[in-house]
């Protein structure tokens, strides 16, 4: 049985603000000696002595989440329709230092964020450069996190066979990884691309889709009807995610399944980093969404017996961490020793991130409702 999800209370409420401090005292004690992260070393050629007051002031120039009164009314919240808005709040590229600055609607009713105005795929597509860390292997920790999608992906499915849709394939390891494992399952995955192209890797087993999404369902109809839909931090990059629900569709299985994992808009860390968390991941994510915005999304597409829960996940809180020494873009190298120490930082700070009751990454499982 899926657990409902669990939301703040008064208690979890105050805790967080007390964590909120403890975050920001311990993020800038272990951060103090910036010298010791040598991949730094450019970004602050003007700053390499920075103290821990000046940590402080960094994260204080970040504007902090509040409950202030609506302000505007802007587009409709992709996660729930409310046109309310609280803020806008403008978020530079902190990862690959694009000059681009997104714009970023923080819905009233939900705290779901997401960009207004919002990119069209096109001008999306210009966003991911050849570096980009999804579109790569990567190191141990991406390898790692292969690993607990393949366990995950196991209790879902069990011993029947059934089709497997990975919306948002990057190269496709995980699914190529996965059909080793659990080979009585058809893998299919789709990428973004302005050019189609379709590829068949492990005898057939796996199924790599690169287009539009109408190339995607038109594979889907020979292919069979898609018992599990993963969207592994993939949700947040869709610049219109009911969309592509509503063309999946009448792709499910009936109790499909709908897994993933994407950045919570309601976390602690958001709270304490402002515009530099990296749940924003500007201009990349489109569409971010809070604990109850995911939850009024899966209902209103068909699924039940929803549960949406903390995940563990540091490089997150590495890259939120990774932006404190820049002035405004920056880039983040996600390898060699300064990724490493900062994901060693972000690993020790992860228990506050997961007793707060506002976790900054979460885990998200439902199922398609009878008779859709």
């Amino acid at each position: 049985m899926l657990a409902a999800p669990i939301y703040p209370n008064r208690m979890t409420d105050s805790l967080a603000v007390v964590l909120e401090h403890a975050a920001r005292t311990l993020a800038g004690a272990v951060l103090r000696d910036y010298r010791t992260f040598r991949g730094f070393a450019g970004s602050m050629s003007q700053s390499k002595n920075l103290e821990l007051t000046d940590l402080r002031e960094s994260v204080a120039r970040s504007e902090p989440m509040s409950n202030r009164a609506s302000v505007a009314v802007g587009a409709p919240c992709p996660a729930c329709n409310a046109s309310a808005v609280m803020r806008h709040v403008n978020v530079p590229d902190h990862e690959y230092a694009l000059s681009y600055v997104a714009r970023y609607a923080h819905c009233r009713a939900c705290k779901t964020v997401y960009q207004d105005p919002m990119p069209d795929e096109s001008q999306l597509g210009g966003y991911y450069p050849p570096s980009y860390h999804s579109m790569t292997d990567g190191g141990w920790l991406m390898r790692r996190r292969r690993a607990m999608r393949v366990s995950r992906l196991a209790k879902l499915t069990g011993t029947e066979p059934t089709v497997v849709l990975d919306y948002g394939c990057g190269n496709g390891s995980f699914l190529v990884t996965a059909s080793r494992q659990l080979s009585q399952h058809r893998y299919v995955g789709f990428e973004y691309s302005e050019e189609a192209s379709r590829q068949e890797l492990e005898g057939g087993k796996v199924l790599i889709v690169r287009g539009q999404l109408r190339h995607l369902t038109d594979e889907l109809e020979g292919v069979g009807k898609v018992g599990v839909l993963i969207m592994n931090h993939v949700v947040e990059h869709l610049p219109d995610p009911s969309a592509v629900m509503r063309a999946l569709a009448p792709h499910m299985a009936e109790r499909a399944i709908f897994d993933g994992q994407t950045p919570n808009a309601d976390s602690l860390e958001h709270r304490i980093f402002g515009t530099r968390w990296s749940g924003y991941h500007a201009p990349r994510h489109t569409v971010v969404f809070s604990r109850s915005g995911l939850f009024e999304f899966m209902s209103r597409h068909g699924y039940s017996d929803i549960a949406i829960r903390g995940a563990f996940n540091p490089a997150g809180v590495a890259v939120s961490l990774g932006t404190l020494p820049q002035r405004a873009e920056g880039l983040i190298v996600r390898k060699g020793a300064s990724w490493f120490a900062l994901v060693a930082v972000a690993s020790a700070l992860m228990p506050i991130d997961l007793i707060s009751g506002f976790p900054g990454m979460i885990n998200f499982v439902g199922k398609r409702r009878q008779g859709l």
